[in-house]
C-alpha cells in the first residue's frame, strides 16, 4: 500500500492514473516534459513542488529526481518510443503499481490528479510546453499588475525561447484554453 509521506507518491499516482486512463491513447505519460507540465498544473492548486523557468518552460528539479528514484526502485517502467524524427525518442512512463495500492491516497489529491490527466490527455509535449509557459508568464505579469496580455507573454517567449517559434496566435489560443479550464482568471 502506498502511504502519502512524500511527493514521490503524488508523482507515482499521476503516472499510475495516466497508465490506467482509457482516454489516453498511449498508456502512461508521454515524456518527461509532459510529466513536468502535468505536475506544474497540478501544483497550481496544491503547491507541493518548486518550479523555476528553464529551457522548456516551468521545470521542477525535484520531479526529475523523483522520476529517477521511481525508475530505479522499479515503481515505473520507462520505455523509448520513436518519434517521426529518426533517432529521436520520447520516454514513455508507466506505473507498475496496482491501483489498489493507492487506497489511502487523499481523495482531494486524487480528484485533482484526475482533472490534470483529463486536461493533458491528447495534448502533445509541445502543446503542454506552450500552455505551461504562457501560464507561467501570464501569472507573473498578473502578480505585478493585476492583468496579463497576449503581447507580454508572446514577447517573453520570443525572448527566452525563440527557437520554439511560438506565434502570437498560439499564445492567444493558449490563454483561451487556460481561461476555459480555470487556470487563469479572464481579464476584463
Amino acid at each position: 500500500m502506498v502511504v502519502i509521506t512524500s511527493n514521490n507518491s503524488i508523482v507515482l499516482r499521476l503516472i499510475q492514473k495516466a497508465t490506467e486512463n482509457p482516454s489516453v491513447e498511449t498508456k502512461g505519460v508521454m515524456g518527461k516534459k509532459a510529466l513536468q507540465k502535468s505536475l506544474y498544473f497540478f501544483n497550481l492548486k496544491h503547491n507541493f513542488f518548486n518550479f523555476r523557468w528553464a529551457d522548456y518552460g516551468p521545470l521542477s528539479g525535484e520531479v526529475q529526481q523523483i522520476v529517477q528514484d521511481l525508475d530505479y526502485g522499479k515503481k515505473i517502467i520507462i520505455t523509448d518510443i520513436e518519434t517521426k524524427k529518426p533517432g529521436i525518442y520520447i520516454k514513455n512512463m508507466k506505473s507498475t503499481e496496482n491501483p489498489s495500492d493507492f487506497s489511502d491516497f487523499p481523495s482531494d489529491l486524487d480528484s485533482s490528479i484526475d482533472e490534470i490527466v483529463k486536461f493533458t490527455a491528447g495534448k502533445g509535449p509541445r502543446d503542454l510546453e506552450l500552455l505551461a509557459s504562457v501560464h507561467f508568464w501570464a501569472q507573473r505579469q498578473q502578480d505585478l499588475s493585476d492583468e496579463y496580455t497576449v503581447e507580454y507573454c508572446h514577447e517573453k517567449l520570443m525572448e527566452l525561447k525563440p527557437d520554439a517559434r511560438f506565434t502570437q496566435s498560439d499564445v492567444e489560443r493558449s490563454i483561451g484554453i487556460l481561461e476555459d479550464n480555470q487556470f487563469l482568471k479572464p481579464i476584463g
